[in-house]
């Protein structure tokens, strides 16, 4: 299947993915010990485990403040002490729009120019070291992100494009229910109804959670509030029971958390009750990722089947792609082309004969 091999178009973008993460982290229990009352939140030199991510170097002090800790991740922010000429005359930049977007971090940057660019090569070239080395960074970066996520191996992870708005859409596409629009009504007026898909979306929906799914081969149904503010789990229990989508696929794509008010989902709730009724589950997780920690757990009862992800959003995330990690059981293309062929994709192609193709399963 297409997401056995990299998908990454620019191999640098994985690794800031792991070094975002890794500052992210980096204050919860990397350096735990017994017997140790404080470890330093990062170590002056971090061991990787491998030769491609050697020990990276950082002038960082061991201290037990949180302050001072918060104030080393500061300085490293890139425009943190930047200037600009307001009406009110010079003032200095006050950053308040991490929900859009995180800012650049000089540590990752670094990283980057000097452990990465140097050595950056094609990861479908493996006859020089160069290639052998990124190839190397790139599988490992990979399953990094995997495992913090709690990705298993029947899971898969993709690298897609722009944010969630690329994720998403790359799951619609491996399960085979998306068509350019011009041709969606020619599509469904064609599509038996037991394979058309019933997609229940709720109140609060990122427009990529929203629109992309409008717009597909499913049927959307949309999960109003509760008297608190909340998904009305109970409404959804109801939709999910009606006679009308007996024998149909059914998946919930909910926004894990609003990016308006910071209103949190239970997402193992609704988890566990589309699971109940032989459904899937996926949460946009745009809005709560650089904050709370994400563990999928695919195949239990309230695990995820596919989560969405915009590291761009995170501290050091700029400049990368948005994340998709699903259960392999959602892809649908089975012996079908890939849902984007080319480089990497492919092991013989015949230029005279499509059917002669063997594409990478």
């Amino acid at each position: 299947m297409e997401f056995e091999q990299p998908m990454f178009r620019e191999t640098t973008e994985a690794l800031k993915l792991k070094a975002a993460n890794d500052s992210k982290t980096s204050t919860r229990d990397r350096h735990k010990s017994p017997g140790s009352t404080c470890r330093s939140y990062v170590s002056s030199k971090l061991f990787h485990g491998s030769e491609s991510f050697r020990a990276l170097e950082m002038d960082v002090p061991k201290v037990d403040s949180t302050e001072k800790k918060l104030s080393w991740l500061r300085s490293q922010i890139t425009g943190g002490d930047a200037e600009f000429d307001s009406p009110f005359g010079t003032r200095k930049l006050t950053y308040a729009d991490h929900t859009a977007s995180g800012r650049s971090f000089h540590y990752i940057e670094n990283f980057i120019v000097t452990n990465v660019l140097p050595f950056y090569g094609n990861t479908h070239t493996s006859d020089c070291y160069v290639g052998h080395r990124t190839t190397k960074m790139v599988h490992e970066a990979s399953n990094y992100i995997k495992r913090s996520l709690g990705g298993g191996q029947d899971d898969a992870i993709l690298f897609c494009g722009s944010g969630n708005t690329a994720a998403i859409k790359r799951l619609q596409e491996v399960m085979g229910i998306t068509v350019p629009s011009i041709l969606r009504d020619m599509v469904i007026n064609c599509l038996p109804n037991e394979y058309r898909w019933v997609v229940f979306i709720g109140p609060y929906e990122h427009h990529s959670n929203l629109l992309s799914w409008r717009h597909s081969l499913a049927e959307v149904v949309e999960i109003g509030l509760d008297e608190n503010g909340f998904i009305d789990i109970e409404a959804l229990r109801k939709q999910v029971e009606l006679y009308k989508y007996a024998n149909r696929p059914l998946l919930g794509s909910f926004s894990a958390c609003s990016n308006v008010t910071g209103i949190q989902t239970d997402t193992r709730e609704i988890a566990k009750l589309l699971h109940e009724y032989g459904g899937f589950v996926c949460f946009d997780s745009a809005a709560s990722g650089p904050y709370v920690e994400i563990d999928m757990r695919s195949g239990e009862i309230d695990g995820y089947d596919a989560i969405f992800l915009s590291p761009h959003k995170f501290l050091g995330g700029p400049g990368t792609p948005g994340i998709l990690l699903m259960s392999k059981t959602l892809y649908r293309l089975g012996s079908s082309p890939p849902s984007t062929c080319g480089g990497g994709t492919v092991n013989y192609v015949n230029g005279f004969n499509e059917q002669d193709t063997i594409y990478v399963r």
